[in-house]
């Protein structure tokens, strides 16, 4: 097939990242039709005729979102996942690569968790649904190169950040969530509020270093089975707020809520294959991604109001919740 590469969600955080490198592809946004359908997966697909499908459409939000309604993140993500890979395979589309997410994975207090523990336990309970929608993600994918023959993969990256991010004080992901909470206590004079204890170790990667990764993934020979990305073995939430806050020339008291959740105490996946897959491969620094993703956040925001390039649909998710 000769088609072009097709970015299901190609409007949020990731897409966004992926049309800088690749602005010659076709980015499905949630205008194009809701891909919970499958008749509408399979018409979108049809007109386009890609050779390539990057998939990364779905349902997303942060720790207190997940918990209040487990139920949708499983149903949506479901029914988006089923649609876009029964549509692909049905063209017998040859590449495909989907993106999951370590909500998928058991976590362990005493290593770190890997490739091969995907199906080995349960997530966590306070985002099972998200991660048993992905989880199915990684089980639709190996059946239908199992099936079919086809090259297609899963990408597993940790929390992803940068420009473009929602940054949403309580709906979005950590970093810009704090990034926000921040900005606001520098302009306000208030207390920079950060839940939890502090305590709290997370991973995190620049959206653009997944979209290069992503991209390769499209031209290479990957084995079905998930390839973790994680740039480095995490940061605790105490040590990335005062990061943020020291980019952001905040000067003032960061006040931990600990009556707020903080999820997973520890959460640290090591990838067993990433260097074999993508030898050479160099992320961003954490810093100076930091520093990157502040400033874009700068130029959009004014002393009235926060503005995100992806406006939030509802409470959870970007626009992109179902394309």
């Amino acid at each position: 097939m000769t088609g072009p590469l097709l970015v299901t969600g190609g409007s949020g955080l990731l897409g966004s990242a992926v049309r800088e490198l690749h602005p010659q592809g076709v980015f499905l946004g949630s205008e194009d039709g809701d891909l919970r359908r499958l008749d509408v997966a399979k018409a979108l697909l049809e007109k386009i005729g890609p050779s390539k499908v990057l998939h990364l459409a779905g349902l997303v939000g942060g720790v207190k979102a997940n918990a209040a309604q487990n139920s949708r993140f499983l149903e949506d993500n479901m029914l988006i996942n089923t649609s876009v890979l029964s549509a692909a395979r049905a063209l017998r589309i040859p590449r495909l690569v989907s993106i999951l997410s370590t909500c998928a994975f058991p976590m362990f207090s005493d290593r770190a968790t890997t490739e091969d523990d995907l199906q080995a336990a349960l997530p966590y309970d306070g985002s099972a649904g998200y991660g048993y929608a992905k989880r199915m993600l990684d089980l639709h994918t190996r059946l239908a190169v199992k099936d079919e023959g086809l090259a297609w993969t899963t990408l597993t990256p940790v929390t992803m950040y940068g420009p473009h991010d929602s940054f949403h004080s309580e709906h979005a992901h950590v970093i810009g969530s704090l990034i926000r909470r921040c900005w606001s206590a520098k302009t306000t004079g208030t207390p920079y509020v950060v839940w939890g204890s502090g305590r709290a170790v997370r991973q995190f990667v620049l959206a653009r270093d997944v979209a290069r990764v992503a991209l390769d993934a499209l031209d290479r020979h990957c084995e079905p089975t998930t390839t973790i990305i994680a740039a480095d073995s995490g940061i605790t939430i105490h040590s990335l707020a005062e990061a943020i806050a020291d980019v952001m020339a905040y000067s003032g008291p960061i006040v931990f809520d600990r009556t707020q959740p903080e999820g997973v105490l520890i959460k640290r996946v090591q990838s067993a294959c990433f260097a074999s897959r993508f030898p050479g491969f160099q992320f961003t620094d954490l810093k100076n991604g930091l520093a990157e993703t502040v400033r874009w956040f700068l130029k959009h925001a004014s002393s009235a109001e926060t503005a995100s390039a992806t406006p939030l649909c509802g409470a959870f998710a970007d626009r992109n919740d179902h394309v």
